[in-house]
């Protein structure tokens, strides 16, 4: 069996690389609270994906990661408003079976937990962050809402 990461030591090594910019160009994510000592809320950046309605959009993310993460996924909602299945209309948050490494996490963390963690972490919110862009790509033709808006309860 596998060692398990604790979550303070896994969150700290995503908010460093978060903080570095060592990770996809295309997304971006940090603590909401630089004071929050047990790293639960972040908030993300998704540049929307080219040749669609999301291009040259900036997407606002919060993601909170629970006291089971990272065996756990993270919950994530969309401030900026978008027109995307599996995201709800009033208050944005993503349904984790619309994406697929969301709804298959506790599954994949189960597994690395049996065997040695791969170089690259599958399991992180940067690869959520990811994910959830591809999965705006494969709806790029749905109409959206004006830019800028955000959702009630965020504005």
């Amino acid at each position: 069996m596998a060692a398990q990461v604790p979550r303070n030591f896994k969150l700290l090594a995503e908010l460093e690389k978060g903080e570095k910019g060592m990770g996809a160009g295309a997304c971006s994510y940090g603590l909401e609270d630089p004071e929050d000592i047990y790293m639960t809320h972040w908030r993300g950046t998704i540049w929307g994906p080219p040749h669609g309605n999301h291009e040259n959009r900036i997407y606002e993310l919060k993601m909170e990661c629970g006291p089971n993460y990272p065996k756990e996924p993270p919950e994530i909602h969309f401030v900026s408003q978008i027109n995307l299945p599996g995201v709800s209309p009033i208050d944005g948050k993503v349904d984790k079976n619309a994406v697929a490494i969301l709804r298959d996490w506790s599954r994949i963390a189960a597994e690395l937990a049996k065997n040695a963690r791969p170089k690259e972490d599958p399991l992180s919110l940067e690869a959520a962050l990811i994910a959830i862009r591809k999965y705006m790509d494969e709806h790029k033709k749905l109409p959206q809402p004006p830019e800028g808006s955000k959702y009630q309860i965020y504005r």
